[in-house]
């Protein structure tokens, strides 16, 4: 009896299972974002409570997958989440818990796993919460959390971060504490690093972040759409360059970088515009 058809049968049928159960990695675009929504602390038009419709139509009109926030505090984070597609990680800068405003990051449910996730203080003691360092008008953090992408497999480390509104020191030594946390982490796979910087493209801060990276918009594969600047101050501002950025590592590709100017109801959701990319992880 001749068992060597038999045996080509197994190897092939043991080829198809093995096929299916490791699917092969295709390219798959994705939206990300990074955007201050700004503490409650203003009146109205502009309570939380008035912003937060505003704040979710943004989120869902540009179909994000994955943003980094600057600012919430935990009721405006667990409001925006509720009954959303989004879960997200990180920690407020007083406790790295729950007091304190946050830079979290939000992914959607569906489309991404966070495996690992952490936040740590940019100051001379980044695992302790509330520390000011380098002149810093308030404790500043940085939140990170390795991802998976459901569509590809692939994986990624993404920081989200806010740094100081007063000290050009602060500003420049939180960034590379998180550089050197991001070179120490990474180990090897892709990164992203979004925030509201607090600083223009010809500053410091901003050629640290582009010493690791480089800045989405300078790298998008169409033009930019949208003004050149990200803080408005409630359509009151005079900028004319931006201050939020999203940089990315070599393995990204950048389809499309814009700012998103839109109101909602004639208002402002926030005094920042959010910052919007699609990516294609290679």
């Amino acid at each position: 009896m001749n068992i060597l058809p038999k045996i080509f049968l197994l190897i092939g049928g043991l080829s198809a299972v093995s096929c299916l159960a490791v699917p092969a990695e295709k390219e798959s675009p994705f939206i990300a974002a990074t955007f201050n929504v700004r503490v409650d602390v203003d009146k109205s038009p502009y309570t939380w409570a008035e912003r937060l419709p505003r704040c979710r139509e943004i989120i869902q009109k540009n179909n994000i997958d994955i943003l980094g926030l600057q600012e919430p505090r935990i009721e405006q984070l667990e409001s925006l989440v509720e009954n959303s597609a989004y879960d997200y990680i990180g920690g407020g800068r007083e406790d790295f818990k729950r007091k304190g405003e946050f830079s979290c990051i939000l992914y959607r449910r569906s489309r991404f796993t966070c495996l690992q996730s952490g936040t740590f203080g940019l100051s001379e003691t980044p695992d302790q919460p509330g520390v000011r360092s380098w002149g810093s008008a308030c404790p500043r953090i940085a939140t990170w959390g390795l991802f998976r992408d459901k569509a590809t497999g692939k994986e990624f480390i993404y920081y989200n971060t806010h740094l100081d509104h007063r000290s050009e020191l602060a500003r420049c030594e939180g960034i590379r504490q998180l550089v050197a946390h991001a070179k120490k982490y990474a180990t090897g796979k892709p990164i992203m690093i979004s925030g509201d910087f607090n600083a223009y493209p010809d500053s410091e801060t901003y050629r640290t972040a582009q010493s690791l990276l480089r800045d989405s918009n300078t790298i998008s594969l169409t033009p930019h759409t949208g003004p050149a600047n990200t803080f408005h101050n409630w359509g009151k501002g005079k900028a004319t360059r931006p201050i939020d950025f999203i940089f990315v590592s070599d393995e990204f590709q950048v389809q499309s970088h814009r700012t998103d100017d839109r109101l909602v109801d004639g208002k402002y959701a926030s005094d920042h515009f959010p910052v919007v990319v699609t990516l294609t992880l290679r």
